[in-house]
């Protein structure tokens, strides 16, 4: 392996500077099972771990509001250490970790952690007991978001990067609507807790489908300086490759500059290379997470409940019905591969979604025209979503991609406190004797077309690039 520390330069002593075989030699393969399989096997652990992340909002209408054991604002206390403050830690410990002890590892103990707090909750109903318990099964989700398409990227041939991403992600709102949509379909609210074990129970069987199913990504096998290894996996990818689609071409060696360290330098995605892509990715995930991610879904079962739903509908049309539109949404985008930025898919998902949600006003007292619209609303807030995460993940150089994607997406969770608790949650309650037009209105505009055309604006572009000239 060429060593090319003295015409790149080294920022750090322990740090050496390399020409990235392994990276090129991922970047050659054609796409087949093999990347399919790894990837795939992420998008069900977010699937799966990620279904959790409605429990609050989906057994409040109908378990704990009806009862009095839980006010709104409690409601929006257990949302902001859920999906707000729960998620922001684990994000940060998982970003760390994730690029310290490896991807493999995190997403495994992701599970362990999210399934080891999430069942309690089934056998409480008090509020500082459901506090404690939402806000710690969070960590587990949080340690996933940090590292699941930091590990699909680093598997990706760059000009086939859409098209594997989007694929297999379709993957994840599929399995989360119908793993969390069934069973809250045929367990809402008479048998809630059999919901809560079978969220719990899921979760814990991806912790041996990590361990035994996936390997280390080689590109952080490289980048510790742990080549044997990487060779090993990489190899074995080779042959299923040329068995399956005949002879590689040469890797393109000079294009894969790899910087090796040990250390997590994380302190990098705020220095001069990487602030500015940080800043803006803050603001991006901020904003987004206050609206078109929880501001709209966070609220949405108590607005349907508002107007005449009930816990089967919900359940049918939110999760269940927008599962094979999400499937055909996500196949669809993917269809245009690398001829468009990521950016400019999150300009369109986000035009889709506020169209349908400002529709709502139109339809004020017809369920139907309601679940058609909250049924292409959701896949297109999903495609948003899993469109930034691709972006943030390709945003740092792999010995910070993890600690990258986990800063920038957990500060953004902050976005679902300011997307509960302070403002979009008071605006759906002071404007409800009047359509909800300040909740709709911020989701929309402040939640969904803002964050998008920021990004367009000022994001870097990203369409069939190697990741390691992105990220150097």
């Amino acid at each position: 392996m060429a060593d090319s520390s003295t015409a790149l330069g080294v920022s750090r002593p322990d740090e050496q500077v390399i020409t990235g075989d392994i990276a090129a030699r991922i970047d050659r393969l054609p796409l087949t099972r093999i990347q399919y399989t790894y990837a795939g096997i992420t998008q069900l652990f977010w699937g799966v771990m990620i279904a959790a992340d409605g429990l609050v909002a989906s057994l409040y209408p109908f378990i704990w509001a009806p009862k009095n054991i839980i006010s709104s604002f409690q409601f929006d206390v257990l949302l902001g250490a859920n999906i707000g403050v729960g998620i922001l830690i684990g994000e940060y410990i998982g970003g760390f970790l994730s690029d310290l002890i490896g991807r493999k590892k995190t997403l495994v103990l992701a599970a362990f952690v999210e399934a080891a707090f999430i069942w309690e909750i089934a056998f409480t109903n008090k509020f500082g007991w459901l506090l404690l318990w939402n806000a710690l099964f969070a960590l587990g989700m949080g340690m996933l978001l940090s590292v699941h398409a930091v590990y699909l990227h680093e598997l990706a041939p760059p000009s086939l990067r859409q098209k594997l991403a989007l694929r297999t992600q379709a993957i994840a709102p599929a399995a989360a609507g119908l793993l969390a949509g069934l069973t809250s379909y045929y367990w809402v609210p008479v048998h809630y807790t059999w919901f809560i074990y079978a969220l719990s129970i899921a979760v814990a069987l991806l912790v041996p489908i990590g361990l035994f199913a996936l390997p280390e990504s080689p590109r952080w096998l490289e980048a510790k300086g742990r080549t044997a290894e990487a060779d090993r996996i990489v190899s074995r990818w080779e042959r299923t490759s040329e068995r399956l689609r005949g002879t590689l071409p040469p890797p393109v060696l000079e294009r894969h500059s790899v910087v090796q360290t040990q250390k997590v330098p994380a302190t990098e995605v705020f220095g001069a290379k990487y602030r500015a892509r940080t800043l803006v990715l803050f603001a991006v995930w901020f904003f987004g997470y206050s609206g078109i991610v929880y501001g709209g879904a966070s609220f949405f079962p108590t607005w349907a409940v508002a107007h005449g739903w009930d816990a089967h509908q919900l359940f049918l049309v939110a999760r269940i019905i927008a599962v094979p539109v999400g499937i055909a949404a996500f196949f669809l985008v993917a269809a245009f591969g690398e001829r468009f930025e990521r950016k400019s898919w999150l300009v369109v998902a986000s035009l889709i979604y506020t169209i349908c949600f400002l529709l709502l006003f139109a339809v004020p007292h017809s369920i139907a025209g309601q679940a058609v619209l909250i049924s292409i609303a959701t896949p297109f807030a999903g495609i948003w979503l899993f469109t930034t995460y691709n972006y943030t993940s390709a945003a740092y150089p792999t010995r910070v991609r993890s600690v990258g994607t986990g800063w920038t997406d957990g500060v953004g969770h902050l976005g679902t406190i300011v997307g509960t608790s302070l403002l979009v949650g008071r605006l759906f309650t002071w404007t409800a004797d009047h359509s909800y037009y300040g909740w709709i209105l911020y989701v929309t505009v402040a939640g969904a077309l803002f964050p998008s055309i920021l990004l367009w604006r000022l994001g870097m572009k990203q369409r069939g690039a190697i990741l390691e000239e992105l990220s150097p």
